[in-house]
């Protein structure tokens, strides 16, 4: 069903920065086609010649900017890549409009119980990634088998080499990463051609959830879920070959 209202910008800007899911981006392409004012607005919103403040001038103009800056400078570094300068300013403004900048910046900022704060966090910190980030890690089976072990143990879903092999890629480590307090599992492989590759998973109460697409930081991704936890494939393979990789894992990680 397409909306009936036009989106606003801080939706369009998501749009534009790959933040939304697939349904959304659904929503919002339907929209594009059926009215030329919301095309015309994202056009203003993506051009790379137009300084970002123009597209928000009259609200801008009326924002607490000091305030802003004070509140941009003082979030955690590790939370600050999650969401983009362009959607800050879009965020901030339509807010400061309405008076309630704060408390509604903070609900806005992308957080560990959502899928997208998630997946965003991992993908800045694969984009740092390279082959030679991977190539010296050690090969040792038995040590492989045991980072997997502790893993697994930490997130309660039992992980063997076997369960997580992806075809065409070599395994190269398993790790937790703690993202606002929510284990995360990385599972890192190197693709001969394509580079870096990740497998994560997290525990999730939000229930089965069929495999789903989106791009990040020029890396495409697989997400889906099962009755217990999340999963996201990750990196600059094909779409495809990363459908059959999302596949194969799920058949054999238990439910």
């Amino acid at each position: 069903m397409i909306q009936t209202n036009a989106p606003s910008d801080e939706l369009l800007v998501a749009y534009l920065d790959g933040e939304l899911d697939a349904e959304q981006r659904q929503l919002i392409a339907d929209q594009l086609k059926a009215n030329p004012s919301v095309a015309a607005r994202l056009d203003e919103l993506q051009c790379a010649d137009l300084p970002f403040k123009a597209a928000f001038d009259a609200m801008l103009d009326e924002a607490p900017t000091e305030r802003l800056n004070a509140m941009l400078k003082a979030l955690p570094p590790a939370q600050a890549p999650a969401m983009s300068r362009r959607r800050f300013l879009a965020v901030a403004a339509s807010f400061a409009v309405a008076g309630v900048v704060a408390d509604r910046l903070y609900m806005s900022w992308p957080r560990a119980e959502s899928g997208q704060g998630w997946r965003a966090s991992v993908a800045e910190y694969m984009a740092l990634y390279t082959p030679e980030t991977l190539e010296n890690l050690d090969a040792d089976p038995a040590s492989h088998a045991a980072q997997l072990s502790s893993v697994g143990a930490q997130l309660g879903l039992p992980l063997s080499p076997d369960a997580v092999n992806l075809p065409g890629a070599e395994f190269r480590r398993a790790q937790i990463l703690d993202y606002d307090g929510v284990l995360i599992g990385q599972l890192t492989y190197l693709d001969p051609r394509h580079g870096p590759l990740a497998l994560c998973i997290t525990a999730s109460k939000r229930g089965a959830q069929p495999a789903a697409t989106e791009q990040r930081r020029g890396m495409n991704v697989v997400y889906w879920a099962n009755p217990s936890h999340g999963f996201m494939l990750i990196g600059r393979n094909s779409f495809e070959a990363l459908q059959v990789m999302a596949s194969s894992v799920e058949r054999r990680l238990p439910a």
